[in-house]
């Protein structure tokens, strides 16, 4: 299967680079032929097939411990269960970007299968730029990173030196591919965007197009943003879920530059604006992508997350270089053709608005970004690498994001073009006061730090504004059909026509728990250490903990020690859970790992950790965590992708035309006014 593995590869190659020269050829002729058409179709389809096949002989190798192969050899041993086996795939450099080449084709192979309901004249360069981000990281895979290489031995290895000990957690195995199907999803807005602009079709048609791909790789990249945090929540022992390192923040910069895209679409769509300010936005997006990838694999940073140190990081800048240069160049080219349709005439519109919610997102890029190369540029130039830590991020960041939710309650409350005074003072009047009682009322309570009492009220201020968009439409609803404004049958029917609209009131709505749960455990957290024998008790909060023994086991893949403790309520000594955190010892590959005891509920987490044993093996000493509100966190995010999800449906043909209608309509009288 090693061999079948690397031939499909390398056919897989072969396929994409056909892809790419052939696209463009076919893209320059004045006609456009449906054969030509349909081989580029197939071909693009081709090289995900070749690919997906590659994958399945890699893991092949893995479930039938083949260690005759080196990345087997490297990331499995025999007493792994089969679900980490699996996980190994991706566990290590090389299978991860097999598998990045085979969802980036994956995605392409859809593309191209819907492709028959997308316009012609565009269809040759968007097969040539869909199959241009295989092509490279096929190239990386099968020249810098095979994995289907042998052992440099003669003798078959009897066993591996397995997967490492932090990866092998039941999260591994769906954090990556899902943060990978949120990377590589964003390749195909850049091959539409690049498509457009090289064969000049520059019509709305491509915009529609991006925004619902970006969708649905926005709303997989949240998902693998949040599956790594409770990944690092669960697996790292220090009581956060984000800790922004560099390769988390690789992850998070594409996110933001997503989320202002799907912001900014709008406005071109209705108004004609921001045309080559959305294509920079794609092409930005894309590169943080490669960008991000090229810091995990090049060890220029130090991460928990990234990949050992290589010397391929050089590929991903001249790839990097290669298309900002051409999108430049393309957009000087096409300059003429994306003059905006009209400018912005007030501060006080939706456009407005959502160009300032597309700055504060592009500042909190650049601020990560800043803190991510700083520790490069201060060596580059000092020659002593400095970092930056947690407090310069929160500092920095913390302002923006506030600012954001501020917008997030502005924007799809704001009347397009231009708003009244009665309009602002009728839509706002009663969220600021709902905010400004919160925040007395937080004061009064006893809590006094300036930047939760804002974030909450924040928060309270927005969900008022999503509240009175959401009884407005209903009223109107129940004024078409004659029935009460908030029933179920009038609900249901205002959402399914206003879909759209709706499923991002979900998002925010998502959003809006998400930041009083971080709110509330920075703000609030309460962290303890402490040293207990057996019968001794601890006292914070309303828990008492008691050690009932200290033990160890053994396992087949570890060696572990144990701690029992007695979780209690200080209100009626009643137990409420027995709490096992653990040390785990790996032989295979000489490292210790920390397992925490996890007590989730609606109020609080009782987050404990292990942090070792006295001589006598009898005494443990422990990290005690409470992180009011954690699992609110997790409920918002799930939200986040529900919205996503209903947001990235398609909508029926006919329902699509008719809207197009409507739109031409309002368009054509706005121009007669």
């Amino acid at each position: 299967m090693i061999e079948f593995g690397h031939f499909a590869l390398c056919l897989a190659w072969l396929l994409a680079l056909i892809g790419v020269v052939a696209g463009c050829l076919v893209g320059r002729r004045s006609h456009v032929a449906l054969s030509h058409v349909e081989a580029l179709r197939r071909v693009t389809i081709a090289v995900a097939i070749s690919l997906g096949c590659a994958l399945l002989g890699l893991g092949y190798a893995f479930v039938t411990n083949d260690y005759s192969n080196q990345y087997v050899w490297q990331h499995s041993n025999r007493e792994m269960p089969w679900i980490y086996k699996i996980t190994a795939i991706w566990g290590g450099m090389d299978g991860s970007m097999l598998l990045w080449c085979f969802l980036v084709a994956a995605y392409c192979a859809f593309v191209a299968r819907a492709s028959v309901k997308y316009p012609r004249p565009l269809l040759p360069f968007l097969y040539a730029f869909l199959n241009t981000s295989p092509l490279f990281f096929i190239t990386v895979t099968l020249f810098f990173t095979n994995p289907f290489r042998y052992l440099r031995s003669a003798l078959v290895m009897p066993d591996g030196n397995g997967l490492n000990p932090l990866l092998q957690n039941e999260y591994m195995a769906i954090h990556p591919p899902t943060l990978y199907l949120g990377f590589t999803g964003l390749a195909v807005p850049y091959a539409f965007c690049m498509a457009a602009l090289a064969s000049g079709h520059l019509s709305n048609d491509w915009i529609r197009l991006v925004r619902r791909w970006t969708l649905i790789a926005w709303t997989f990249l949240t998902a693998g943003v949040v599956l790594g945090g409770h990944w690092a929540y669960l697996e790292l022992g220090w009581g956060g879920f984000w800790a922004w390192d560099p390769v988390e923040n690789a992850s998070l910069l594409p996110w933001l530059t997503a989320t202002a895209l799907l912001h900014s679409v709008m406005v071109q769509e209705r108004k004609g604006m921001l045309k080559i300010w959305n294509i920079s936005l794609v092409v930005l997006t894309y590169a943080l992508t490669v960008f991000g990838t090229f810091l995990t694999r090049s060890g220029i940073v130090q991460s928990v997350h990234a990949f050992a140190s290589t010397d391929i990081g050089w590929v991903f800048l001249t790839y990097l270089s290669g298309l900002i240069l051409l999108a430049v160049v393309l957009v000087i080219y096409r300059r003429k053709e994306l003059r905006p349709d009209r400018a912005i005439e007030s501060f006080f519109s939706r456009e407005a608005v959502f160009l300032l919610n597309n700055l504060v997102l592009l500042s909190i890029c650049f601020a990560v970004l800043w803190g991510v190369m700083f520790p490069v540029f201060s060596e580059a130039f000092t020659g002593e690498k400095q970092t930056v830590g947690i407090p310069f991020f929160n500092a920095v960041n913390v302002p923006l994001f506030l600012s954001l939710v501020f917008l997030m309650g502005i924007g799809p409350t704001i009347a397009w073009k231009r708003s009244s005074l009665s309009h602002l003072l009728r839509a706002f009047t009663l969220p600021f006061l709902g905010g400004f009682l919160v925040a007395i009322a937080l004061v009064w309570a006893g809590i006094t730090e300036f930047y939760p009492v804002l974030s909450y009220s924040l928060c309270f201020f927005v969900l008022m504004t999503i509240l009175g968009e959401l009884q407005r439409g209903l009223s109107a609803q129940a004024g078409v059909t004659q029935s009460s404004t908030w029933s179920p049958s009038t609900a249901a029917t205002l959402f399914r026509r206003q879909r759209i609209k709706y499923g991002a009131h979900i998002i925010h709505f998502g959003v809006l728990v998400m930041t009083v749960a971080i709110t509330a455990s920075m703000a609030h957290k309460i962290e303890r250490e402490f040293t207990l024998g057996p019968g001794e008790r601890f006292t914070v909060g309303r828990f008492s903990l008691e050690l009932l023994n200290v033990r160890e086991e053994e396992h087949a893949n570890y060696g572990a020690v144990q701690a029992q403790v007695i979780l209690r309520s200080l209100k009626d000594d009643s137990i409420l859970e027995t709490l096992r955190p653990e040390l785990r010892f790996y032989s295979k590959n000489k490292e210790t790992t920390t397992e925490v005891a996890l007590r989730m509920g609606q109020r609080e987490d009782v987050y404990l950790v292990l942090a070792g044993i006295d001589k006598s093996g009898t005494r443990a000493s422990l990290k005690l965590f409470i992180n009011p509100l954690q699992i609110w966190l997790w409920y918002g995010a799930i939200l986040m992708i529900i919205g996503g999800i209903v947001v990235a449906v398609p909508v029926p043909r006919q329902a699509m035309a008719k809207q197009r209608e409507k739109e031409g309509e309002k368009e054509r009288g706005l121009q007669s006014v």
